[in-house]
């Protein structure tokens, strides 16, 4: 494994860390509501516990209701029953839990993983044509993704407005939106087609393959 593969996998797994604090906090009233379930269960068992004391009592006792002792065996063969299937429930609800943690946190992995190979981002200097608000300049590309670019021009717009690029050794325009402006450039946000993707996609691959280092 290389150093960038090495370093994708960390980065996306103090990621899917990161979610898994998370997930702690926003789980944690249904791992309380299970524990108070345990608790109610417990507490059934000893009011069933108690009933069949009671009954072997009366049942020493000649003088006793034989349908009350009959009603009280039959009470704590209830409660008893319940008492399972709550404990069973909370169980289960715990179980549920952290199967679903754990496949929350392995897709966040995988997710966040994938998206960082995705869009790669890698350090260019390529001149373009951005026409934005009905103006068109002339600027450079300095940082290039399938995800987005950085340009070196400060447009000096709101978030969200929408930049059209004509970048040198493409056919297709990449559409695009601003998501931040520094004294020193435009960060964009593409919203690009299939056929748009697939180009830039080929052409990020020539310019990995010529980095020196690359095969």
């Amino acid at each position: 494994m290389n150093d960038r593969e090495e370093q994708l996998r960390r980065d996306a797994t103090a990621m899917a860390e990161a979610i898994d604090r998370e997930l702690q906090v926003a789980f944690r009233p249904v791992a309380e509501h299970a524990e108070r379930v345990r608790d109610v269960s417990q507490e059934l068992t000893l009011v069933a516990d108690r009933a069949t004391q009671r009954a072997e009592a009366l049942r020493d006792d000649e003088f006793a209701d034989r349908g009350a002792v009959a009603e009280l065996v039959a009470m704590a063969e209830i409660l008893r029953s319940l008492s399972g299937e709550m404990h069973v429930m909370a169980q289960r609800s715990v179980q549920d839990l952290e199967q679903l943690k754990g496949r929350l946190t392995q897709s966040v992995r995988a997710t966040a993983l994938g998206n960082r190979r995705r869009y790669e981002r890698f350090e260019v200097d390529v001149p373009v044509e951005a026409s934005f608000s009905g103006r068109r300049e002339l600027a450079r590309v300095v940082n290039l993704s399938l995800g987005g670019a950085k340009m070196d021009l400060a447009i000096n717009r709101a978030v969200g407005t929408t930049v059209a690029l004509r970048v040198a050794g493409l056919t297709h325009e990449l559409a695009g939106e601003v998501v931040r402006v520094t004294e020193d450039g435009t960060q964009l946000r593409f919203t690009i087609g299939d056929n748009a993707a697939d180009e830039l996609r080929r052409f990020l691959e020539r310019i990995g393959s010529t980095k020196p280092g690359q095969g």
